[in-house]
């Protein structure tokens, strides 16, 4: 099959996309970076304007693709309905493997998420580990979910010589500290669950790392990530703060919330999240997190966000 000396990211723009763009050409790679609108020169990297969401991407896809070894894929619908996860997270992986298939490229890493675990299937308290199960159209949680498992089906029976599906936790640096499992923002306020729960954090620079070495090394393999020391909920929070939000924190109560989940179960598709059950549970109920990476990888530990603004 050969080195892996050019490679295509999709969702080149984004967070995360930002960062694996940096690691690829840290990595020696020459980057083809699939993105809505063009980016700026930069050396060794090659702007291409896409939009997933159209069929007519998949000609563009392919004619990019000329010459790469390997592709990364991160684009992907972060919020909205199951229409708009349909449209990017799932049509766009399609559009994908379509592109990829036209052009003979042998290699692909997914970006997944560690969504994708089925947590109503670990005892409160208890631990979320490589062995969980995952979630399935027959025990959705949320739309977010459903479409990365979704999506790990498709790139599994694309047929390709190799896959990575890489499943990280909160993606997070210094500057982007929020996620919904601190609790419930309402204006100036952060309503926050126990603040000792371990929370499954990861570092751009991390996953951004896990995702290159995964196409260098052509693996053919599933990678969960998390940094090898957790922050609590509470440190996050107190990071948090030092931006200027919360002003002011205050206990959620989780025991109520889980009551009225349990008793609206038979609505529970009409309400928003943290009044059903499967996502109270992912986002706010304790566990710890326990995986293992796969040989060889060199992973960076970069300084937690919280030990940093200490």
């Amino acid at each position: 099959m050969g080195d892996v000396n050019r490679v295509l990211i999709t969702g080149a723009s984004g967070f995360i996309g930002r960062a694996t763009v940096d690691a690829a050409l840290g990595a020696g790679l020459d980057v083809v970076a699939v993105q809505r609108s063009a980016g700026a020169d930069r050396t060794g990297v090659t702007y291409v304007s896409a939009d997933l969401t159209v069929r007519d991407s998949v000609e563009v896809l392919a004619s990019a693709m000329a010459g790469c070894d390997a592709v990364i894929h991160l684009a992907a619908a972060m919020s909205g309905d199951a229409v708009d996860h349909e449209r990017l997270t799932i049509g766009g992986t399609e559009r994908v493997i379509a592109a990829m298939t036209a052009a003979g490229v042998g290699h692909l890493t997914l970006a997944s998420s560690l969504a994708v675990y089925d947590t109503s299937k670990v005892a409160i308290g208890k631990e979320l580990t490589d062995a969980t199960p995952l979630v399935t159209t027959d025990t959705p949680r949320d739309a977010y979910s459903d479409a990365k498992a979704q999506q790990e089906t498709l790139v599994s029976k694309a047929g390709f010589d190799s896959v990575t599906v890489v499943r990280p936790g909160i993606v997070y640096d210094a500057n982007q500290l929020w996620n919904a499992h601190l609790g419930i923002g309402a204006g100036p306020a952060l309503f926050r669950a126990a603040p000792g729960d371990p929370l499954p954090m990861c570092h751009v620079q991390r996953c951004a790392a896990a995702l290159v070495q995964a196409t260098v090394h052509r693996l053919h393999d599933t990678v969960t990530l998390v940094d090898p020391a957790l922050p609590t909920r509470g440190q996050v929070i107190a990071t948090l703060q030092k931006s200027g939000w919360p002003k002011l924190v205050l206990p959620l109560p989780v025991g109520l919330l889980w009551t009225a989940a349990r008793l609206l179960a038979p609505i529970g598709s009409r309400l928003p999240g943290l009044l059903r059950t499967p996502v109270l549970r992912q986002r706010l109920m304790p566990m710890t997190y326990r995986f293992t990476l796969p040989s060889g990888f060199n992973l960076p530990d970069p300084a937690p966000a919280w030990e940093a603004a200490a």
